[in-house]
């Protein structure tokens, strides 16, 4: 029965692995370690996702991280073919593993100085961070967050644009990236000037996730690594879940159930206890067999809602903003609480109710300039269903509606307009079409 339950959770811990592999092929990070997180608590053993997981931890700059990943991934196939070696062997060649590791901890006496209330010399130790690792994510955002303390927009906005470019799924970079841009006032420019504006300069090996350059480390380094590989000897196996034995804990074993047996000889006893087991066993069965159920229904629900907001910002940046509207309006929105998803959700919800709103208006208006009334109540329709509420909008529909004497309909938003927005422009010219 074990091996039932066994096989179903590594059927769904592939499944959240291979959302992450797109996740992370698309260099959404932060929602690809989510869902590796995820895929490794339903099978630690799942080499695929530990290894993966440490490749974003080390093009993030977390080669520490990296580097315990890889060392648990080793542990689970001592003796099989494992990228996680070549990995380990790259990095212990890479003539900047060195600074790697420094950039780590200077990034951390950074939080120390910080919560010391050191700021200047915890950017001190930031920019030099940065320099020894301009992969160093933690190391970038944290320093904007200190230049936006400072009010410097520009020198954040620099950082932010660096982290994005390495983590484009980050919510909390976007959302601060958001901040600097409108208090920057850039918001309406291209991202080719906005790159140009925070004077960013492009990363090469843009779209690779590899270790870099390689030759021998120092004999110190070395020793970095037969640490850490001693650490994570002793901690790798209740890291991936494995059961320790040993010979002496075996034969001790053996020992107690011989001494079990000659006590036990009363048969009826042992059937009443093998039947106690046997109900016990049941029950477990059918508690296992209900959470699998739930999981089977969860891992459901995360696929589609998950396909639904990808479609929804594929469609809109392909210019099929009515389709994704439309994906967008009939979305459970409420119904996604798995943070990947709502990174994902926040993401769809920025294109449509930030310009797709407004778009569809403008559509609306184009198809009525070019003839075609049904289209054009149908594009003004959809966007107030997404901003039921835009002045703009619901005048233009009331006044096609007009046109068209479907006067009921007209009047009953020239009064919404008045009275939701009476100081406005739109409600004067909806008091003069309503004729007082």
């Amino acid at each position: 029965m074990a091996s039932i339950y066994e096989r179903e959770f590594r059927q769904i811990s592939n499944r959240f692995y291979n959302v992450a592999l797109d996740r992370a092929e698309k260099r959404d990070l932060f929602g690809a370690t989510l869902l590796l997180k995820k895929s490794l608590s339903f099978n630690a053993k799942n080499v695929n996702a530990r290894n993966l997981l440490a490749l974003i931890f080390y093009e993030e700059g977390a080669i520490t991280e990296a580097i315990v990943q890889w060392f648990a991934s080793k542990d689970i196939f001592k003796n099989e073919v494992n990228p996680a070696n070549e990995y380990l062997r790259k990095v212990q060649d890479d003539e900047n593993t060195n600074n790697y590791f420094e950039s780590v901890r200077l990034y951390n006496m950074a939080i120390d100085d910080i919560e010391s209330d050191k700021n200047d010399l915890a950017m001190m130790k930031l920019n030099r961070a940065v320099e020894l690792n301009d992969h160093n994510v933690k190391a970038m955002f944290l320093l904007s967050i200190l230049y936006l303390k400072l009010q410097d927009h520009i020198k954040a906005g620099h950082y932010l644009l660096k982290c994005q470019k390495i983590d484009n799924g980050n919510v909390h970079i976007n959302e601060h990236m958001d901040y600097v841009i409108k208090n920057t006032k850039k918001g309406e420019v291209k991202e080719k000037r906005i790159e140009k504006v925070y004077s960013f300069k492009k990363l090469e090996s843009d779209d690779a996730i590899l270790p870099r350059k390689y030759i021998k480390l120092s004999e110190n380094q070395k020793v970095i690594f037969i640490l850490i590989g001693i650490i994570i000897g002793a901690l790798s196996n209740s890291l991936i879940m494995q059961p320790t034995s040993n010979g002496s804990s075996s034969l001790a074993s053996e020992n107690q159930v011989i001494r079990y047996a000659e006590l036990v000889n009363d048969q009826n006893k042992t059937i009443r206890d093998l039947t106690i087991e046997n109900n016990e066993l049941k029950t477990n069965y059918e508690d296992a067999s209900v959470k699998l159920r739930a999981y089977e229904e969860q891992n459901k629900l995360f696929t589609s809602q998950y396909e639904t907001l990808n479609s929804i910002i594929s469609d809109f940046d392909g210019g099929y903003i009515s389709r994704a509207a439309k994906s967008y309006v009939e979305l459970d929105k409420d119904a996604i609480t798995d943070e990947t998803l709502i990174s994902l959700l926040n993401q769809a919800r920025s294109r449509i109710e930030g310009i797709g709103a407004k778009r569809l208006c403008e559509l609306g208006t184009e198809s009525w300039n070019g003839g075609n009334k049904t289209a054009a109540i149908s594009y003004y329709q959809l966007s107030l269903s997404i901003n039921p509420d835009d002045p703009e909008t619901m005048f233009l529909l009331a006044r096609l509606y007009q046109n068209l004497d479907r006067l009921k309909e007209a009047n009953a938003l020239f009064d919404k307009i008045i009275a939701q927005h009476p100081e406005s422009n739109y409600a004067r010219r909806s008091r003069e079409a309503r004729g007082y």
